[in-house]
């Protein structure tokens, strides 16, 4: 009895709900099709939120363009130190690693064989001096003959010329004396530079000839950037600009640079172009062969219009960008002037200041649809 009372009162309840919206549609006029559609139309009319990172504010602001490049640094000063006489190696004082100074010993020929020629150079160098005294005394006795006649005057001449010998002989003698003398110092082999021992070549013991290679010696802090670079960005640079780099090893400091060089050849097969960084900033813990990137700004230009890339539009009259203007979108013509910042800021001419355009790539916008700016919180799914 009490579940069919249950099943009594359900569905007079049912039946109440249905004639009541019946009743409400009857005073309404509508039918519920009808209303669908007035509830479709209402959100059709519902303006657009638009948040701010899909708007921009148009104002002047400074452009930049700037050319990114990766390489290797190598140090500017190198050179492999080579012996300027020819000899056995008495000592080398130095091995890889070692760091060095301009005029230090680091490496020492045998010296008995040019001492010995210096000591041989300089007994040359006493008989021609000696030889030429006499020739010379000669010379002015058989001039004072020959003024008194008693010796021929051809004899005179000769004494002269032997004389004029011997002296060249005594300039000859002390050059010599010169050569040896130097050499026997060049047994003493100097760093050119101040630097660090790349690589140890010869060792103690070793015979030389001249121009024999002994150690490679780096100044590595002072280093130079060999990147390649290809030819479209090349166009863009020059000697002289300025550069910012970043070095392995050194985290996020950076260093200036300054572009000294640019390769008027391509490489064979990559077909890139060698550009030469060098690092301004000196640094005992530089080193040859880090992996370098940086960036070199190429133009720059103040107090410009620009746009976000993605807010340029294109139809059949050409660009334009939408514009927010009394809560609806307006189409705004523009002329574009050239891309900055590798494709992501266009200059544009023909907008003005302070205007508020659609910078993000929605689609299906059209001029004079509603828009709203949403501050501080998502706007609503989009249909």
């Amino acid at each position: 009895m009490k579940s069919k009372q249950k099943w009594l009162f359900a569905g007079i309840a049912v039946a109440a709900v249905l004639l009541g919206g019946a009743s409400l549609a009857w005073k309404s006029g509508k039918t519920p099709a009808a209303t669908a559609k007035d509830a479709a139309a209402a959100k059709a009319d519902r303006p657009l939120e638009l948040i701010p990172a899909e708007v921009h504010t148009i104002k002047p602001r400074g452009l930049v363009d700037v050319v990114r490049f990766t390489g290797t640094t190598q140090p500017i000063d190198q050179t492999i130190v080579k012996s300027r006489v020819a000899g056995r190696l008495a000592d080398v004082m130095v091995r890889e690693g070692d760091r060095v100074t301009a005029g230090q010993v680091i490496a020492r020929f045998e010296t008995i064989e040019l001492q010995a020629k210096v000591n041989e150079r300089q007994s040359a160098l006493e008989a021609a001096r000696a030889d030429a005294r006499w020739t010379a005394r000669d010379r002015n006795d058989k001039e004072t003959l020959a003024n008194r006649n008693i010796v021929s005057q051809s004899a005179a001449d000769q004494a002269r010329a032997t004389a004029e010998n011997r002296a060249s002989m005594v300039a000859v003698a002390e050059a010599q004396l010169e050569v040896a003398r130097k050499n026997l110092a060049d047994a003493d082999v100097r760093a050119p530079f101040d630097g660090v021992i790349g690589e140890r070549i010869a060792n103690q013991g070793e015979s030389l000839p001249i121009d024999g290679r002994i150690v490679a010696l780096l100044d590595t802090s002072h280093v130079e950037i060999m990147a390649q670079m290809p030819a479209a960005d090349v166009v863009r640079m020059k000697v002289g600009q300025v550069a910012t780099v970043t070095l392995e090893g050194f985290g996020d400091r950076t260093f200036d640079g300054k572009i000294t060089r640019i390769s008027p050849t391509t490489q064979a097969g990559s077909r890139s172009i060698p550009v030469y960084v060098e690092v301004m900033d000196r640094h005992d813990a530089l080193r040859g062969g880090l992996f370098a990137s940086g960036s070199v700004m190429v133009q720059e230009k103040s107090h410009a219009l620009a746009v976000p890339a993605p807010a340029m539009r294109k139809d059949d009259q050409g660009d334009y960008v939408l514009a927010v203007e009394n809560g609806e979108l307006v189409r705004k013509p523009v002329g574009a002037v050239r891309t900055w910042s590798r494709g992501e800021l266009v200059e544009v001419k023909g907008l003005e200041s302070g205007m508020t355009i659609v910078s993000a790539p929605l689609p299906g916008l059209t001029a004079g649809q509603k828009v709203k700016l949403v501050e501080g919180r998502q706007a609503a799914p989009r249909p």
